[in-house]
């Protein structure tokens, strides 16, 4: 995973907009649900310049949640995320794969820390 910076190079105006998303998973499946994020998802959404900040996994593998941020507004992080969302690349790193995620909660979030 890519190191998070304090900010880029040239740009201490640029604001960063974070999202957590939390999954309810499927424990049966949550091992292989993480390599599959960490080996194919996390590269691809880096290459399309967005951040993976942490990873959080809960002691019962019923609960994955992650950080994701992008420099850029809001709307900028939502325009590079609906990209993702119906890019031929995602559809092929997923195309195949059991069902992972049971539910989601996914939110805008402010680092206070």
């Amino acid at each position: 995973m890519t190191e998070l910076p304090e900010t880029p190079v040239g740009a201490e105006e640029t604001q960063r907009t974070t999202w957590m998303r939390r999954y309810a998973v499927d424990p049966e499946l949550a091992q292989e649900f993480v390599a599959f994020l960490r080996d194919e998802v996390f590269p691809a959404r880096e290459e399309r310049g967005f951040t993976v900040e942490s990873v959080w996994l809960s002691a019962d593998s019923r609960q994955l949640t992650w950080f994701v941020s992008r420099f850029g507004t809001s709307e900028e992080f939502a325009k590079a995320e609906q990209a993702w969302e119906e890019s031929e690349e995602r559809a092929r790193i997923f195309s195949g794969r059991p069902k992972y995620v049971l539910d989601k909660d996914l939110q805008q979030v402010t680092r206070l820390r």
